[in-house]
């Protein structure tokens, strides 16, 4: 087996356990939340230390479903953050970071498959601060509801990354500032 095909395998199966629950999280606005001010400020730092960027406003919770990963949601800004860090399986660390990032790309059939309306609007490779950073973006309906959606996936140390950021529709401005949030731009 060629190592790409190896690669688009392992790194679906990857993803499928990490984003499995997308669409279960399409009215995470409306769940309930603990309160909290508008002004609680969260810095994470993933895949050691090269992904890092500060959430403010956002009031983590368990991802439903016991999905991994966690949810942060943002109720004033109608806004919901799905991030995901998990190992790469050790059978595929023989490959690049580069190699498993292009093996993961499948994401956008895997997101197709699992709610019709989701249509991908661009999709790009991008330097996140010396991070490659595989960023999508696309619309989709989620419980009813138009929203805007990216993903950014990276990979670094022996992990990846899986981050969704999900936002009402009328929000572009407000989706795309926390998407650059997240790049470092």
């Amino acid at each position: 087996m060629k190592l790409s095909k190896f690669l688009n395998i392992t790194g679906a199966m990857c993803l499928a356990a990490a984003v499995g629950c997308t669409v279960n999280v399409a009215s995470a606005a409306e769940v309930k939340t603990a309160e909290k001010t508008a002004t609680n400020t969260d810095t994470l730092s993933l895949l050691d230390g090269e992904q890092v960027f500060t959430l403010q406003g956002y009031v983590a919770q368990p991802v439903p479903g016991g999905a991994p990963g966690k949810m942060y949601v943002n109720k004033q800004a109608k806004r919901v953050l799905l991030i995901g860090e998990e190992e790469i399986p050790l059978i595929a660390r023989a490959a690049s970071d580069s190699d498993f990032l292009d093996g993961m790309k499948s994401i956008k059939d895997q997101q197709k498959a699992s709610s019709p309306a989701y249509t991908v609007v661009s999709e790009k490779t991008e330097n996140a601060e010396g991070l490659e950073v595989y960023h999508l973006e696309a619309t989709n309906n989620m419980g009813g509801n138009d929203v805007l959606q990216a993903t950014l996936l990276a990979v670094a140390h022996n992990k990846f990354t899986v981050i969704q950021v999900i936002s009402n529709h009328k929000d572009k401005s407000g989706h795309l500032a926390a998407v650059n949030n997240i790049l470092g731009k």
